[in-house]
């Protein structure tokens, strides 16, 4: 039979675990979004068009090539991104890249557990847009 001390020592170390668990994030999250799935969609939201249209066509190094075939006419756009934190960086292929500081400033993050995946932009105006992604509509 426990005595008074011995149960509230189990009740005090059942709450530190129950206490720990709950922070922790669940083993069956989604995993967070690989470069590739967040250049579609940075460059889908700048560009108004569908991320799984965005088609990943060469990777070098640290630099994605994209293309995106405009189904009114079957014009190929091609587009360059990498990532530098949680910066998007891009350009039109061929173009500059836009990181003059006049540029737009593209930026992600990742919501909800990997659930969601945020673009926002921060215009040269001031002006910001923010755009969020569900999973299922990215991958």
């Amino acid at each position: 039979m426990c005595n008074r001390s011995e149960l509230l020592l189990g009740l005090l170390r059942l709450t530190i675990v129950t206490a720990t668990l709950v922070r922790m994030p669940p083993l069956l999250a989604a995993p967070a979004f690989n470069v590739e799935a967040i250049c579609r969609t940075a460059i889908a939201s700048i560009m108004g068009r569908d991320p799984k249209m965005m088609q990943i066509t060469l990777a070098t190094g640290d630099v994605l090539i994209l293309t995106y075939t405009r189904p009114i006419d079957n014009f190929v756009w091609t587009y360059r991104c990498r990532l530098e934190g949680n910066h998007v960086l891009w350009a039109i292929e061929p173009g500059r890249w836009r990181d003059n500081p006049r540029d737009d400033k593209i930026s992600f993050e990742v919501i909800d557990g990997g659930k969601q995946l945020l673009i926002i932009e921060v215009h040269s105006d001031g002006s910001t847009t923010k755009q969020l992604f569900d999973r299922d509509a990215i991958l």
